[in-house]
């Protein structure tokens, strides 16, 4: 069951676009790099909302690698570990499963994708708590 909700959450590959999101198409994508991720991200509470499934989930990544990821839309936890590459890339390794995204700000919005084209679909949304 967990397995089944993390990879729901993390390795979706397609996404909806919502209204916010169809909004603020037109802005540029300015992705993370390395060194932003770990300022911005790391040790901080995130709310993701994956916009495939319409989960929402807290995430910590922790300082030290490793990651807690607990489903607010329904039962399910789990921890692992997380590495981000020179170019930005962060992969998560939970439940015997590795999925990567790049982060980056467009607009206000803080989200993920798989990959850094332009068109590269959304994967989640993602809210500081």
């Amino acid at each position: 069951m967990q397995a089944r909700i993390f990879a729901s959450m993390f390795f979706s590959g397609m996404a909806l676009f919502p209204p916010s999101v169809q909004a603020t198409a037109a802005e540029e994508r300015i992705y993370l790099s390395k060194i932003d991720i770990e300022r911005v991200l790391i040790g901080k509470g995130l709310e993701s909302r994956n916009l495939s499934t319409g989960m929402v989930s807290h995430w910590v990544f922790r300082p030290n690698g490793s990651v807690e990821f607990v489903n607010k839309s329904g039962p399910g936890s789990a921890s692992g570990t997380w590495v981000v590459r020179t170019d930005g890339l962060m992969c998560v390794t939970m439940l015997f499963r590795t999925g990567c995204r790049y982060w980056f700000r467009q607009g206000g919005t803080l989200a993920n994708a798989i990959g850094k084209e332009p068109d590269s679909p959304l994967v989640a949304e993602i809210e500081f708590e």
